[in-house]
């Protein structure tokens, strides 16, 4: 059995499922059961330019303190330091995914870990998925979306499991059996696919 994870928003590195990995090993070894075997997928890497983006902000925070002397540029951007890694951390992920390119970015690097996990793990034909936060909506699109164009990464990735509809020309040799989707913390109205 095969466990695909997908992290969701500001996740440094890919050890983030190792907890998770831990306890469901731990539960099955005690009742004796088969153990699966885990991917930890990491995608949140693709925003490497945040110093960059808050170098600009605080170029045009300047730049409104020189032709506005008396303005107290705490006034213009209360909290700064917060809203500096809030905003990097959170909605820096969230708008880098909705960028095209970047995440169609994101889409290729899961793509390829799967297409990875599963060729390393031969005779393993049973896929679990466990994503959270975003990526349970980069999840859903991956699946499901039909608003991506026949070169998106997302056709290539349902090749990869059986049953879902795939355009002619992106279809796999390997091919695995989704048995379950588990979401947590999901902005998307869950439930339970088995």
């Amino acid at each position: 059995m095969l466990v695909f994870f997908i992290h969701g928003v500001a996740t440094k590195n890919s050890d983030y499922s190792e907890s998770l990995s831990r306890s469901v090993r731990d539960s099955l070894n005690k009742t004796g059961q088969d153990l699966p075997l885990f991917y930890p997928s990491f995608w949140g890497d693709v925003l490497k330019d945040k110093n960059q983006i808050w170098n600009h902000i605080f170029n045009d925070l300047r730049a409104a303190k020189s032709r506005f002397p008396k303005i107290n540029s705490e006034d213009i951007f209360k909290y700064s330091t917060f809203r500096e890694g809030f905003l990097s951390d959170f909605m820096g992920d969230v708008l880098t995914y909705l960028n095209e390119d970047r995440g169609q970015k994101i889409r290729q690097k899961l793509t390829d870990q799967l297409e990875d996990f599963i060729n390393h793990a031969p005779g393993q034909k049973k896929l679990n998925i466990v994503a959270h936060s975003l990526g349970t909506v980069i999840l859903f699109d991956m699946l499901f979306s039909d608003r991506f164009y026949l070169k998106d990464p997302v056709f290539r990735f349902r090749s990869l499991i059986e049953g879902l509809h795939c355009p002619n020309g992106t279809e796999t040799r390997k091919k695995v059996s989704l048995r379950s989707i588990t979401t947590m913390g999901s902005p998307i109205l869950g439930t339970s696919i088995n």
